[in-house]
């Protein structure tokens, strides 16, 4: 039964090439760092009005009206049979019957079945005949799916690709006893034993001759002259099924190699899939109610076993290998329909060369439905990839659907898309700025480059540049929402020429933990000016409280002068904000070598840091309203310092909590350890208070000195502290706000 097959040369096509899984899709979950405010401080929340743009509602409204457009126009899964007419054929198998539940299930026994595995695996057989003797024995009183089976897993196992044959078109022996020899084959070869091993098993087996689009499918211009491929087909109950025993042994690489994997997909594989990349020379081969012929073939898309697993549905262009460019866009538009639990990525090539910020892959929750916009920047036959995997699996992306986008000319206006994660979408960001490009130009004196996001008033964002090597870039983000714009601004600054990726990470304020990575921008830098902005990492109270960075200016690391003792910060903020700071080495805080206090001259904060060694420090600074005394101090902001000469380390006076709240300065001593029967001069600003008394050596000491707000007086030190206190208003009692040990 079945048709008659003459001798002819191996046929050419291998098998097919196995799509590598794109470099920045993360495998199998998104970058993400930890909060740094979630043990800092506690966020107040701002209401604010959650409102689009006009701009993006009319994108998204376009958008939408694109997508209804290619759903209702194209319903039926259909080839046309001839370009512009009404004669379409639908994909029909022949027998439905052939893939019944009793079969399916006997289907999928065999292939789970660990023991035929073990047991075949086990063999040594010295000649085909015992390799016959073998099959036989453990096929004895199996089901003829067993026995099926039991031949093509051994065929898989053991028949390695011949890549050296089909590279050099020196096709060696292909017959069933040449490939059982050498353990290599062509298809040719692998149909061969297929047909072999089941003519030993009296199972009807037939030997297909056809076209396949695996290896070298894509280079190819139009029809083939000659078939290319074989593959078998096997009858089980008055049933015929499709075999393909090679791309079941494995696949290609991109560096041509074979690559030894057991894809059961193609034991029994369904021919109203099959057709889509396996065409018979032979219609009645096709198993179709209705064949096909090759210009349907072709215009078909190049689909892989994991579309038919993932259950997936090519909306639009349907049943067509090729996309174009929407009339007056940009971009194309590929729609795949999805069950829930199913998530796809994708990218575009152009002579097998991803095309930075080609494409962008967006999840229509209402529809079930993927959008999938590819936008080429130059003219030519372009590559579009769907890759497609379970989302609560961790598998990796298998390649599911090829498409071709050819571009004749460069469009007028030309777009790209930054690289975006799923929760993009499912916080709904919006980008206000840059529009309709991935990458951003630092040129020629710039700074830094900015991107403005719009998102619901319950989701926070954080920032991340890296470099080409994926290096963080110390400084190189800022990050903080616009209470005044009611949008996040981004602000990057690279610090030198090159590629740099600008990531934005995303999360709930409700949530604890993790930021994701939500989007990624790309930035080009060139003459970046010497040095480069760097900025101190800031934290969202910094904002809330509107606070300014007067010294040092656009720089993430503080300044070390030359022999100095200590460095200073300097701060702008309302009157009613106070402030505390500190300095930690290799994690551990460092006491008495802080000072916060304020400059009533240029009505700033000045904050002085004395490290006790030479090193690397970390310099932060705390901040909170007046108003809430009861809440303790936030982490604002925090600076790099490199200590590289240590001429003198002192440590400052103690000073008191009313010390910043009054507003405070000591302008000597700042050393906070006093010489014992040392003569000292004593000046502060104390602003605002009725009475200004010393405590030396235990005893009050009555000051003439001070005269709102200037203290300034003379002692002697005793063996004692020696602290300074204030009495403000109606007060009787004295507020502490200075003390000195003593040496």
């Amino acid at each position: 039964m079945g048709c008659k097959w003459s001798r002819v040369a191996p046929v050419k096509e291998p098998i097919p090439v196995k799509h590598p899984v794109p470099d920045a899709i993360p495998q199998p979950t998104t970058p993400s760092i930890t909060n740094p405010n979630d043990s800092e401080q506690k966020k107040k929340k701002k209401k604010r009005t959650n409102s689009l743009t006009n701009e993006h509602i009319q994108n998204v409204n376009d958008n939408q009206q694109l997508v209804n457009s290619l759903v209702n126009t194209q319903k039926n899964p259909i080839i046309d049979t001839v370009a512009n007419d009404n004669d379409f054929v639908e994909i029909e198998v022949a027998d439905p019957q052939a893939f019944n539940n009793s079969f399916i299930q006997q289907r999928q026994q065999a292939i789970n079945n660990q023991s035929y595995r073990l047991t075949i695996q086990s063999w040594r057989p010295n000649s085909l005949e015992q390799l016959v003797n073998a099959v036989k024995s453990l096929s004895e009183n199996k089901s003829s799916v067993d026995c099926n089976w039991i031949i093509f897993y051994w065929i898989a196992y053991n028949i390695e690709y011949d890549t050296v044959s089909y590279f050099s078109k020196n096709y060696k022996d292909q017959t069933a006893e040449g490939v059982f020899r050498t353990k290599k084959g062509v298809c040719a070869g692998y149909a061969n034993i297929y047909k072999y091993l089941c003519d030993q098993l009296n199972i009807p087996c037939e030997k297909i001759s056809g076209y396949s689009k695996g290896y070298g499918f894509d280079e190819r211009e139009g029809a083939p002259d000659e078939v290319d491929h074989a593959w078998n087909a096997v009858e089980i109950d008055h049933h015929w099924y499709l075999i393909e025993s090679t791309w079941g042994a494995g696949h290609l690489t991109e560096q041509k190699t074979f690559q030894h994997e057991l894809e059961s997909y193609y034991f029994f594989a369904r021919p109203n899939e099959m057709i889509y990349h396996h065409l018979p020379e032979n219609d009645k081969w096709q198993l179709l109610r209705k064949p096909i012929n090759m210009k349907q073939y072709l215009r078909m898309p190049k689909i892989h076993p994991i579309y038919f697993q993932l259950n997936l549905d090519l909306i639009s262009p349907r049943n067509q290998a090729y996309v174009d460019l929407l009339p007056e866009k940009s971009y194309a538009l590929v729609l795949i329909r999805v069950p829930s639990d199913v998530r796809l990525i994708a990218d575009l090539k152009l002579h097998n060369q991803k095309i930075e910020g080609g494409h962008r892959v967006v999840f229509d929750n209402k529809k079930q439905m993927y959008c999938c916009y590819f936008a080429p920047n130059t003219i030519g036959k372009h590559k579009i990839t769907i890759y497609g995997k379970r989302g609560d699996s961790k598998d990796k992306y298998s390649g599911a659907l090829d498409l071709t986008l050819n571009v004749n000319e460069i469009p007028k206006n030309p777009i790209s898309f930054p690289e975006t994660w799923q929760i993009f979408f499912d916080l709904n960001l919006n980008v206000i700025s840059p529009k309709n490009t991935h990458l951003i130009k630092v040129h020629n004196g710039q700074i830094h480059a900015e991107i403005v996001i719009q998102t619901p008033n319950n989701v926070e964002l954080l920032g991340r540049l890296v470099n080409i090597q994926n290096e963080k870039i110390e400084g190189g983000h800022e990050v903080f929402y616009d209470r005044h714009k009611n949008f996040w601004r981004c602000k990057f600054a690279p610090n030198c020429n090159g590629i740099f990726d600008a990531e934005i990470l995303a999360k709930k304020k409700t949530d604890t933990g993790h930021y994701t990575s939500a989007v990624t921008f790309k930035i080009e830098a060139k003459n970046i000016p010497t040095p480069p902005l760097s900025y101190p990492q800031t934290w969202p109270l910094f904002y809330e409280l509107d606070l300014k960075i007067e010294t040092p200016r656009h720089r993430s690391t503080a300044v070390w002068p030359e022999n100095a003792s200590f460095t200073e910060i300097r701060m702008s903020a309302p009157n009613d904000v106070e402030f505390s700071c500190g300095i930690e080495f290799n994690g551990n805080k460092e006491e008495s070598c802080t000072l916060a206090q304020f400059d009533n001259n240029k009505q700033q904060w000045q904050f002085l840091f004395a490290p006790q060694r030479t090193g690397l420090h970390k310099l932060i600074v705390y901040a909170r309203r007046l108003s809430d005394f009861q809440t303790s101090y936030g982490a604002v902001a925090e600076f790099d310092l490199n200590v590289t000469k240590l001429r003198k380390p002192i440590k400052f006076p103690l000073t008191y909590s009313k010390f910043p709240t009054y507003k405070c300065r000591i302008y000597e001593p700042l050393h906070g350890v006093l010489k014992k029967d040392a003569i000292v001069p004593i000046h502060c600003v104390i602003p605002g208070a009725t009475a200004v008394d010393l405590q030396v050596d235990s005893n009050w000491i009555n000051t003439n000195g001070y005269e709102d707000p200037i203290l300034k007086t003379e002692i002697t030190v005793g063996s004692k502290d020696v602290a300074i206190y204030a009495k403000y208003g109606q007060n009787t009692s004295y507020d502490g706000l200075v003390r000195y040990s003593v040496e």
